[in-house]
């Protein structure tokens, strides 16, 4: 069940929507972004029997002003040890630290880690830019996230998520 959680989490990481706060002295000028829209994509894919999966996210941020920025595409992936329907979503989960990428519309990049808390079919996540644009400045991102493909019953994986954003992201 933990291991679902787990993979909740693992989708919420992976949507960076949120507030970066203040910035070190030289640092790129202010920025939000105002919509995040994306897929997660589950191999093998989620039954009620525990299995681990990976999750391959994509992302894209727009509406984006600040900085000379307009829109970013952010991509992760995420081994989830023993994931299962019932562990989906559970309240109150753990989970982390996730690594991700933003590619911004000015070709630079930002690189993160995230930890992740779930709270039903959404999901919030604390952390950093690690290295590239914004390096240092603190994450705080908010998600929900629907069934796209499959049931999460063993003839019907639960292969694909649908992500969007619940606030713009602010640096």
């Amino acid at each position: 069940m933990k291991s679902v959680v787990r993979f909740t989490m693992a989708i919420a990481l992976l949507a960076p929507i949120g507030v970066m706060t203040a910035m070190p002295a030289g640092a790129a000028a202010a920025l939000t972004c105002t919509t995040q829209t994306g897929t997660a994509t589950i191999k093998p894919g989620i039954t009620p029997t525990a299995t681990n999966v990976t999750i391959t996210v994509s992302e894209k941020l727009t509406g984006c002003k600040g900085g000379g920025i307009t829109s970013g595409t952010e991509t992760a992936s995420i081994l989830s040890k023993a994931a299962t329907c019932s562990g989906l979503g559970k309240k109150g989960t753990k989970t982390g630290p996730f690594k991700g990428k933003i590619t911004w519309s000015n070709k630079k990049t930002s690189s993160f880690s995230l930890t992740t808390v779930s709270n039903g079919l959404a999901a919030t996540a604390t952390g950093s830019v690690t290295a590239g644009l914004f390096v240092g400045q603190k994450i705080t991102t908010s998600i929900a996230y629907s069934l796209k493909t499959g049931t999460c019953t063993a003839s019907s994986p639960l292969t694909a998520l649908t992500i969007k954003g619940t606030k713009p992201l602010t640096i």
